[in-house]
């Protein structure tokens, strides 16, 4: 047939033969049908479509779908099919009964549960007075039953769980065998005489124990207090955590108190014995540490942490004299070392007066430093070592001798307070240059009362610069011994062979 592209328009609409295909004027379409209504598209017989076929609405009076996928149904009539398959649920068919509040299917599938009641064999639902779960005729149960409660006889072996008052009637009888449950509520009357011990794990709740001894395996817990002894001053815990040793009413965690005699041991049979107190467990490094025994017969104190170890007397408000830190050997109970409280140390000195009181020798092998006067009452022996030179320092001897290798004096020289003034081989006043010629050179004047030579003592006037006054002139007692006079540094001098003073007849003996 040929292809013709031609654009046609029908006002009054456009049949072909007499209904197989119609489109009137209103511009309903009818397909097997001369008379369209109601709807766009009519068709009167079978439809068969391969594609997607989308629509808002869809009705059919009786319809046959292989498979009808869709976000949701609403039928208001009488939905029948063979399968049914919910959800995840298994495909399900026969189904023969529904309840009105349905069953939940829970963990995994392996439980379900409802929030009506159950009736099983009977053909009236349960009531509201009625039980929960309510069986007409026997019921087999192979593994546990548990029930808060329980209505007539129960012909089991084995009955585990708790027992009230209400689930039991007002008379048992007496067992013949064993009553064996894992908890009891109530109260028991009488004495068991034959009971000799609770085995497992029991709960017991009793308000006092007399004399009975009672051994446990396992734990004994005391909701309020534990008390050993009357009234528990032997011992209690509270449960405040406190525990007291000697005392019911203990005021701090553990408190021993005695009338006299207190004792707290803690012993190792070996290794060491410790008591740590701190702000971290286990021995931590913000603890510290009385230990006895990690070196034989040694006792530590130890700060684990960075801070002093603090040794305090007085520290309370108590009215008194302070005592002392005092370090004593037992065997003879001896003070080898007092520390008084206002800060004077004492080595075998039980009463130290100054800040370092020594009873006895002493020895520094290094450096001492005296930062103000040192007062020494005895004798100082052996070998003081001074620097060089001595500055600023005056020395006062009254008695003794005082040995100079060399003495040299830059300005006075005073003997006012001496008795007798002694000079060696070679002394030099005024001037470092000494020499062997001169027992006593003078570079800048001598002013003397009297000059000793042996045991006279000659009367001299002044010496001034090169002049040498004697008022009462000069005498030597050594035959033929000249006397030689050094009135200047220069190598000129006075020699006299034979001198005489108020004489002119001196000879030579």
């Amino acid at each position: 047939m040929a292809n013709i592209r031609k654009s046609f328009n029908f006002r009054t609409g456009l049949q072909v033969d007499n209904d197989n295909f119609v489109v009137n004027a209103n511009g309903l379409v009818g397909i097997g049908t001369s008379i369209p209504q109601g709807y766009l598209l009519n068709v009167h017989g079978d439809t068969r479509v391969t594609g997607l076929v989308t629509t808002g609405e869809l009705y059919a009076g009786i319809g046959t779908v292989g498979v009808l996928s869709a976000t949701s149904a609403d039928v208001s009539g009488i939905l029948t099919v063979g399968q049914l398959k919910v959800g995840s649920s298994e495909i399900f068919d026969n189904l023969i009964g529904y309840a009105r509040t349905t069953f939940i299917t829970d963990n995994a599938g392996v439980g379900f549960h409802t929030t009506s009641k159950l009736g099983i064999n009977t053909t009236t639902s349960p009531g509201a007075s009625d039980v929960e779960f309510k069986v007409h005729g026997n019921a087999d149960v192979t593994g546990v039953l548990t029930a808060t409660t329980f209505s007539g006889s129960l012909p089991v072996t084995d009955l585990s769980g708790t027992l009230t008052n209400a689930q039991l009637p007002t008379d048992i009888n007496k067992p013949t065998g064993i009553i064996t449950a894992f908890s009891f509520v109530g109260a028991l009357t009488g004495t068991a005489t034959t009971a000799s011990s609770l085995t497992g794990s029991p709960s017991i709740t009793v308000t006092s124990v007399g004399t009975t001894d009672v051994n446990a395996s396992g734990i004994v817990t005391a909701t309020t207090e534990l008390n050993v002894g009357t009234g528990g001053t032997a011992v209690t815990a509270l449960d405040s955590g406190r525990l007291g040793i000697g005392t019911a009413l203990p005021t701090s965690e553990i408190q021993v108190k005695k009338a006299s005699g207190s004792l707290v041991e803690v012993v190792s049979d070996s290794g060491q014995a410790r008591i740590s107190v701190g702000q971290s467990v286990g021995v931590g490094n913000s603890s510290a540490v009385l230990r006895f025994g990690n070196s034989v017969g040694v006792l530590d104190i130890i700060n684990n942490d960075i801070g002093d170890v603090k040794t305090i007397i007085h520290g309370g408000t108590g009215a008194g004299s302070t005592g002392n830190f005092k370090w004593v050997y037992g065997q003879t109970n001896s003070e080898r070392m007092t520390l008084t409280y206002d800060g004077n140390l004492g080595i075998n000195e039980t009463s130290p007066t100054q800040k370092l009181h020594v009873g006895g020798g002493a020895t520094v092998d290094g450096a001492l430093y005296v930062q103000n006067n040192l007062t020494v009452d005895g004798t100082i022996t052996g070998t003081i070592n001074y620097p060089s030179v001595i500055n600023s320092v005056n020395l006062n001897t009254i008695s003794g001798v005082t040995t100079l290798s060399s003495l040299k004096v830059n300005q006075t020289v005073n003997f006012n307070e001496a008795s007798t003034v002694s000079l060696g081989n070679t002394v030099a006043i005024g001037t470092d240059i000494a020499s062997s010629n001169y027992a006593l050179r003078v570079y800048n004047g001598l002013t003397a009362d009297a000059i000793n030579s042996d045991d006279t003592i000659v009367a001299i006037g002044t010496i001034s610069g090169n002049i040498v006054r004697a008022s009462a002139g000069f005498l030597s007692d050594i035959s033929g011994s000249p006397i030689q006079i050094d009135y200047q540094s220069g190598p000129d001098r006075i020699v006299f062979t034979v001198i005489g003073v108020g004489s002119t007849s001196l000879l030579l003996s």
